[in-house]
């Protein structure tokens, strides 16, 4: 029984046997404790992917487009802007373009007198369709028409409600579609406008926010042939970075940022906040792994001490001993494993078909299946530790120290 062929054979045959003859509660108990481990160790990964994906949607679809193309170093205003969106739009990979012209104003809901100092942002309604999906979230009323000059869209947090106790921010106090709301710009003109639809993204930054046709923007603060900003969207949002440096490449001189460098100050601290939650969880769900296995093989191996000594005494090597309780270890790890990506996978299934509703919009989980590798990794090489140290505790025992119990 000293080649390595026989040697696994043994091993193998001795685990079977172990594993056939063992307590099945306890078995399936320990597998079932490894799934929930694997479960727990992706868990909040999956929902810090959906998260992310979640809030890089709504900054592409509601606040930056997939390009943005800011004023130049100590400039407030992009020139020539009319010029330069006709430029824009006939650069390969570009399928929209969208100029916006945004001022500080006073907004007043007449009803009640309620005001919100916020910024109020303008637009072409027909290129903006191109580029961001506000024609798509309309809850009440209908979007801005191109011939508006009196009309206004505004989000559904900055309309409030009537109800304080149930606004999230501060609102208006309950503005409904055809009411009259009071504009106060910067350069002391006021105008009254018909609130002309409500629209609902579930951002709470956007949902907070005003807009009017770029006419009616240039009749009152004479905004001309400028923009505070300029929407470029590409046919996907992976391939923003290359679309910025295709832009570049045909003479823009203004700042071009892709999305995620537009937004990643934003995002950024909350994300590392859930990665450092993660990773304890992580190291927590290890611990516990690598407990439960201890116990288990420790408890299993104690009860056997006397058959071990006598395995021993016939001639069998203590390593072909340690191999079997390490297959038996293994084994109840792929089984967990198996049983914990199954359930792990089903739990996502049912968090896509009854989605989350998240403050910023409704949650997709999405697995990392690298991390999932990795977690499964670092799982075997902990059951394997925590199956090996009791394992060679006992078995270097002396035969008739073991004998006698």
């Amino acid at each position: 029984m000293t080649g390595n062929g026989s040697g696994w054979g043994v091993s193998l045959y001795l685990a079977t046997r172990a594993i056939r003859r063992g307590n099945r509660s306890t078995l399936l108990l320990t597998i079932l404790i490894i799934a929930l481990v694997v479960v727990l160790m992706n868990f909040l990964g999956m929902i810090i992917s959906g998260v992310v994906t979640l809030y890089n949607d709504q900054m592409i679809d509601y606040q930056y487009g997939q390009v943005t193309i800011e004023p130049r170093d100590k400039q407030t205003v992009i020139a020539g802007a009319a010029g330069l969106v006709k430029q824009l739009k006939q650069i390969p990979g570009v399928t929209g373009v969208s100029a916006h012209s945004a001022t500080a104003v006073t907004i007043t809901n007449e009803k009640n007198g309620k005001f919100q100092s916020k910024q109020l942002t303008a637009f072409n309604p027909a290129d903006e369709q191109e580029v961001t999906k506000f024609h798509l979230v309309i809850t009440d009323g209908d979007y801005l028409s191109k011939g508006d000059t009196d009309e206004i869209l505004i989000g559904t947090l900055l309309a409030g409600n009537e109800d304080e106790s149930q606004d999230k921010l501060p609102s208006l106090g309950g503005v409904k579609v055809g009411d009259r709301v009071k504009v106060a710009y910067s350069n002391g003109i006021t105008k009254t406008y018909r609130v002309k639809g409500i629209y609902e993204s579930l951002g709470a930054l956007i949902d907070s926010s005003a807009f009017i046709t770029r006419e009616e923007m240039d009749s009152v603060m004479h905004t001309g042939d400028t923009a505070t900003e300029i929407l470029v969207r590409g046919t996907s949002a992976g391939d923003a970075a290359s679309l910025k440096y295709t832009i570049m490449s045909y003479g823009v001189s203004e700042r071009v940022k892709t999305w995620s460098e537009m937004g990643k100050g934003i995002l950024g601290d909350a994300i590392t906040s859930l990665n450092l939650v993660k990773n304890i969880m992580t190291v927590v769900a290890l611990i516990v792994a690598s407990v439960v296995v201890f116990i288990v093989t420790y408890i299993n191996i104690i009860n056997r001490k006397k058959q071990i000594a006598i395995l021993k005494a016939i001639g069998i090597r203590k390593q072909i001993i340690v191999l079997s309780y390490l297959i038996q270890v293994l084994f109840q790890c792929a089984c967990g494993i198996v049983l914990g990506i199954l359930m792990f996978n089903g739990i996502s299934y049912l968090l896509t078909v009854y989605r989350i509703r998240f403050p910023m919009g409704y949650l997709t989980p999405e697995i990392e299946y690298g991390s999932v590798a990795i977690s499964i990794l670092l799982l075997c090489i902990v059951a394997v530790f925590s199956g090996l140290i009791p394992a060679r505790q006992v078995t270097n025992e002396e035969i008739l120290d073991a004998m006698r119990g």
